[in-house]
């Protein structure tokens, strides 16, 4: 090509024609800069996708991450769930000494809190490039932020963590006893004491902070984790997370169905336009319900749970309030 351009040039020259050859070198100009804007073009779109397959690793990995958090989220709720229970079971006063003999969890409701261990590896390399991502990836970093911001739940274990260890000079005043294996002296002390029921109520206040959040918090990386698959990420997962988030179905409603009521307020349950909804008339409030596990549903982060044949409910952490008991 360089060899013809190179005689026509020759020809034009030798000819004597200044028009023509004008002509020419404007054209051959113009073909440079053509060839020139064609190879930054191909030159961009190379780098383009080198770096959408860069973003696309980094967020791959983020997604391994937000997987193994939102396992730890589910494992590490469902653990501060049953300390929940077990301090209605404490605050309802039908407690017994057998009881007490017969779980290890209910005698150690204060003295136990596993850590919450969460990965962040991915996310902090990510979000130190989050300004070059490309752009459709771009919308899941707000997702990410706030997924990732756990300032709540890290405030509520801490304070957990505090009241823990003021609850180990409960056990100091028994150690002899308990050395002697004479544990039901330390058992009928849990059963009546007003002060071990003064700072459970405080430990179950920050119970009731944390369990909450870390199952908001599953819920959350369950979302973005389907988010992430949209957008063509692999969907390895996906079992795994069937084991965790219950996908209400009119089928799994029906049970609930109907209207609660109490001495002070009235709660309805039902399922309308694909969703399952619960409304409390003292508020005339209205939001999503969702179930956490066959008898006890979650409404704007209270938990309602209920009997077996579902004809009652309380809310967890409302041990002074009447039961709801189903209208018929």
């Amino acid at each position: 090509m360089l060899k013809l351009f190179r005689h026509i040039r020759k020809d034009l020259m030798e000819s004597g024609n200044k028009i023509k050859y004008f002509k020419y070198a404007i054209g051959e100009i113009f073909l440079v800069v053509i060839g020139i804007l064609i190879a930054l073009q191909i030159n961009n779109w190379n780098t383009n996708k080198a770096n959408e397959k860069e973003a696309y690793n980094q967020l791959l990995e983020v997604q391994k991450e937000i997987l193994n958090n939102s396992i730890e989220f589910d494992e590490k709720g469902t653990y501060y769930f049953e300390k929940l229970r077990d301090v209605r079971r404490v605050f309802a006063d039908t407690l017994t000494l057998e009881d007490y003999q017969n779980s290890r969890s209910l005698r150690r409701i204060m003295l136990s809190s596993p850590n919450i261990v969460t990965q962040n590896e991915a996310y902090n390399k990510l979000i130190q490039n989050a300004n070059n991502l490309p752009d459709k990836y771009k919308p899941l970093i707000t997702d990410l932020k706030n997924l990732y911001n756990h300032s709540r739940f890290e405030n509520s274990y801490d304070n957990l963590g505090v009241l823990q260890n003021q609850s180990f000079d409960i056990i100091s005043g028994f150690s002899e006893s308990l050395y002697r294996e004479d544990f039901d002296a330390y058992f009928n002390f849990l059963l009546t004491s007003k002060d071990y029921k003064n700072r459970l109520g405080r430990f179950s206040w920050t119970l009731d902070d944390l369990a909450p959040e870390l199952v908001d918090k599953k819920y959350d990386a369950i979302s973005l984790y389907n988010k992430m698959i949209a957008l063509g990420f692999p969907d390895d997962g996906r079992a795994v997370l069937k084991t965790m988030y219950l996908d209400v179905t009119p089928k799994m409603a029906e049970p609930f169905i109907g209207s609660y009521t109490n001495a002070v307020d009235t709660v309805r349950i039902y399922f309308q336009n694909k969703e399952f909804l619960g409304y409390k008339s003292k508020y005339n409030f209205s939001d999503k319900l969702r179930m956490r596990d066959s008898l006890t549903l979650n409404l704007a982060g209270a938990d309602l749970e209920f009997n077996t044949d579902k004809s009652e409910f309380y809310f967890l952490m409302e041990a002074q309030k009447p039961i709801f008991k189903k209208i018929p």
